[in-house]
C-alpha cells in the first residue's frame, strides 16, 4: 500500500470520527472488508486498534476539544497520549538518574 493511499485511509477515518462521512442513511452500506488490508494498514502507520472504556462525558469533552482543532476524537487521544508518556519517560530517566547519583554518592560516604 502506498503512502497516499494510507494518507486517504487516515482522512477517511477522520471524517468518520467527526461525522462528515456516515450521519445518513445513504452512507450505510454492508460491504466485505479484507482483514488483510486492515492488518496491513495498521502495520504500515505502526497503529494497534485497542478497545478502551470511557466515561461518555469525557469522550464528548474529547470531541469538542478535537472539533475545535479540526481533528477526530480518536487522533486527538493518540496525540494527548504520546504527550503523556514522552513526558512520563523523562520524568522515569531523570529519577533513574538521580537514584544512580545518590547511590554512588552513598558508596563514596560508607568507604569513607
Amino acid at each position: 500500500m502506498n503512502k497516499e493511499a494510507i494518507k486517504t485511509a487516515i482522512e477517511q477515518d477522520e471524517n468518520w470520527d467527526s461525522g462528515e462521512l456516515g450521519q445518513e442513511e445513504a452512507h450505510v452500506e454492508r460491504v466485505e472488508f479484507d482483514r488483510a488490508i486492515e492488518d496491513a494498514i495498521n502495520q504500515s502507520a505502526r497503529l494497534r486498534p485497542i478497545s478502551i472504556r470511557m466515561e461518555e462525558e469525557l469522550i464528548d469533552d474529547l470531541k469538542t476539544i478535537a472539533e475545535h482543532y479540526n481533528l477526530g476524537y480518536q487522533p486527538l487521544i493518540r496525540q494527548l497520549l504520546k504527550r503523556f508518556v514522552t513526558s512520563e519517560k523523562k520524568i522515569l530517566k531523570q529519577r533513574a538518574q538521580a537514584m544512580e547519583i545518590k547511590g554512588r554518592k552513598d558508596k563514596v560516604a560508607k568507604k569513607a
